[in-house]
């Protein structure tokens, strides 16, 4: 479905207000905003400029800004786009090598988003360099809790194999695959299923394998199953079906949802106790329908369609009591992220209802704050205005883009978006 003005208006409004505050030096632009950074021992609101991460940071950014251009023909929002390329450039080889093997926060990301960039327009250059730079950055051997969406492998193998299949460089395969590998040797095997440490056990305290797409297991079932698509290999298949084993033996059926791991269990009145679900992309049942959605596109298993629709509904229960004030649009973890899994859900299943309600979030958004006049909330928790793509205002700017015009514009919500390449025979 496409048309939908309202939309496009207001990313073209958020991607002017980008463009006005963007801070340059030469060819180069960055922003302010604020972000959370830890200071003196706990985590606190700053206002800084930013990095060239896709998470956080200025390829984020500029590859909103690229989309931008696309759906516009703006010449502003290609200038900006490419002053943004400029910074990321700038400071990709300073990144830290353990961050070279990460997606949204590191080397995989910047390189896909770079590559999308020059694509939008028509930089060939740009796609050569980011190809380059990529293929020397990925002899990199992941951390031992580098596992998840956001910061680990399994963030980098989906995007890794949608560049093989884009431009033929076998070596992206090849390294896809053993990360793939890597994914296996390094799965807690129990009798609940394989699971994934993603996050640094704290000394002295118990700590379960997180469920949920960015930093659990649903993110790292989505990567085998894409494997298992391009190879035929049936471990990897097999360690996917483990995975989500694991994570429905948490499934609390009365909430729709699954339990965040990160924080303490609840006491309850009839002496029980059990945690609490965050729903989210980042956790919860928002990012888990993303990656149902594509299991059971990918397999046609029942099972999966059954699981991301009480994903769908408890996220659309969620959308539909959202408060304003209380609220983010942001895609990490506020209502623009949670609107994906309805979008996708249309698609996927062909249900235009699912659409509709993601639209009626949408112009929900547009009354509350873009007509109003007010700040977009973006999602640093006792912040103001951030610029980013996970975060901020680029990734509501693209929330609206995906509204607009779903089938043109890709999900940024799922590393190197979704591959149209077959599958190996």
């Amino acid at each position: 479905m496409t048309g939908h003005n309202e939309f496009l208006e207001a990313a073209n409004a958020i991607g002017a207000d980008l463009c006005r505050d963007a801070i340059w030096e030469g060819k180069r632009c960055n922003w302010l905003g604020d972000s959370m950074e830890f200071v003196l021992g706990s985590w606190q609101v700053v206002h800084r400029s930013f990095g060239p991460d896709l998470y956080g940071g200025t390829s984020g950014v500029g590859l909103f800004l690229a989309r931008l251009y696309q759906a516009t023909g703006t010449d502003i929002f290609r200038a900006t786009a490419l002053g943004a390329v400029e910074h990321t450039l700038s400071l990709w080889e300073s990144q830290p090598e353990a961050t070279r093997l990460a997606y949204y926060a590191g080397s995989v990301g910047i390189a896909d988003a770079l590559i999308e960039i020059g694509e939008a327009l028509d930089r060939p250059e740009l796609v050569k360099r980011a190809l380059s730079t990529l293929a020397a950055h990925l002899a990199t051997e992941p951390g031992p809790y580098m596992m998840d969406v956001i910061g680990g492998i399994a963030g980098a193998i989906p995007a890794l194999l949608k560049l093989n299949a884009r431009y033929s460089q076998p070596h992206l395969l090849d390294r896809a695959i053993a990360l793939g590998d890597r994914l296996l040797s390094a799965a807690n095997r129990t009798d609940r299923g394989w699971s994934w440490t993603t996050l640094e056990p704290t000394p002295g305290k118990a700590a379960l394998d997180l469920t949920g797409f960015s930093h659990g297991t649903a993110g790292v079932v989505w990567s085998l199953l894409e494997l298992h698509r391009q190879t035929n290999r049936p471990d990897f298949l097999a360690a996917a079906v483990q995975g989500i084993r694991y994570e429905q033996s948490w499934y609390q059926p009365d909430m729709e949802n699954w339990p965040d791991f990160r924080g303490q269990p609840v006491a309850l009145p009839d002496g029980s106790s059990r945690y609490y679900c965050a729903l989210a992309w980042c956790h919860g049942a928002p990012g888990i329908a993303l990656g149902r959605l594509r299991a059971f596109q990918l397999t046609q298993d029942p099972d999966m369609k059954a699981q991301a629709l009480a994903a769908i509904r408890s996220t659309a229960r969620g959308l539909a009591a959202s408060i304003p004030g209380q609220e983010s649009y942001c895609l990490c973890h506020g209502i623009g992220g949670n609107a994906e899994a309805l979008v996708l859900a249309s698609s996927i299943l062909g249900d235009a209802n699912y659409l509709r309600q993601a639209n009626q979030a949408g112009r929900r958004g547009i009354e509350l704050y873009h007509r109003a006049g007010l700040s977009w909330p973006c999602g640093v928790n006792g912040g103001g205005v951030n610029p980013s793509l996970l975060l901020g205002l680029a990734g509501i700017g693209y929330f609206y883009l995906r509204l607009y015009d779903p089938s043109r514009f890709p999900t940024v919500l799922m590393p190197g978006g979704l591959s149209n390449s077959p599958k190996a025979e």
